[in-house]
């Protein structure tokens, strides 16, 4: 038995050198295996030619909402007369640029002279004592009542045209103003009234002198008045 155990020492040293050298195999790490990473392929990009869009047809521009004109329905210009309701007055009056002068008389004590306004075919007017006109007017007629000396009168008269019309003098004898005012009529017939002072605190009208048209001129006695017209479509007398 002693004989063999160097043998047996020296197979058991053998398998433990055989042992550690697996051990220490098993222990180290191994290195990572080593490897190119392949390159990413760049994405291609298709040439793709996007067709535009199909064109829609041209949408027509949304009709604009055309203003109307105004319609217009009194003259900026016009001269009116005749004859008032009742009472065998006449009535004349001009309308020029927004203004408008008239004038009322029956030959003798009733006359009044009126200003004021002419606005969108209404009439709005004063005069002395109190008196007034209101109307409405268009191409054709005016339409309306007047008030002078107390007295009321309806009217309802036409456009005229000259030498029909509305007719004035003023004249200064001896310190005193003397105003006539004449109207016309489309027939040729004549209303008119004269204060020989028109100036005074209450001044008396008369009938006036005949008018003769073609020369403007009127004979009061000894004095020769000389008439102007009044008229809206040529501004005289305004």
């Amino acid at each position: 038995m002693k004989r063999n155990t160097p043998l047996i020492t020296l197979l058991t040293g053998a398998a433990l050198g055989v042992a550690l050298l697996i051990a220490s195999m098993l222990s180290t790490p191994t290195a990572p295996t080593r490897y190119t990473a392949a390159a990413t392929p760049t994405p291609v990009t298709s040439a793709v030619t996007s067709s535009p869009p199909a064109s829609s047809p041209p949408t027509s521009p949304s009709p604009t909402a055309s203003t109307a004109p105004a319609v217009v329905t009194a003259p900026a210009k016009a001269d009116y007369a005749g004859e008032v309701q009742g009472g065998g007055g006449s009535v004349a009056i001009s309308i020029h640029g927004g203004q408008a002068i008239a004038y009322v008389c029956n030959g003798s004590a009733i006359e009044a002279w009126f200003k004021g306004t002419a606005v969108g075919g209404v009439l709005i007017m004063t005069g002395k004592d109190h008196a007034h006109l209101s109307a409405i007017y268009d191409f054709n007629k005016v339409t309306g009542d007047v008030l002078a000396h107390g007295t009321d009168y309806r009217f309802a008269v036409p456009v005229v045209h000259k030498p029909s019309g509305l007719y004035q003098a003023i004249a200064v004898v001896r310190g005193a103003t003397i105003k006539a005012g004449w109207i016309v009529l489309p027939d040729g017939t004549q209303v008119g009234s004269l204060e020989a002072n028109a100036d005074a605190a209450a001044p008396s009208a008369t009938r006036a002198p005949v008018l003769d048209v073609a020369a403007g001129t009127a004979q009061d006695g000894s004095t020769v008045l000389v008439a102007k017209p009044v008229s809206g479509v040529t501004g005289s007398g305004f």
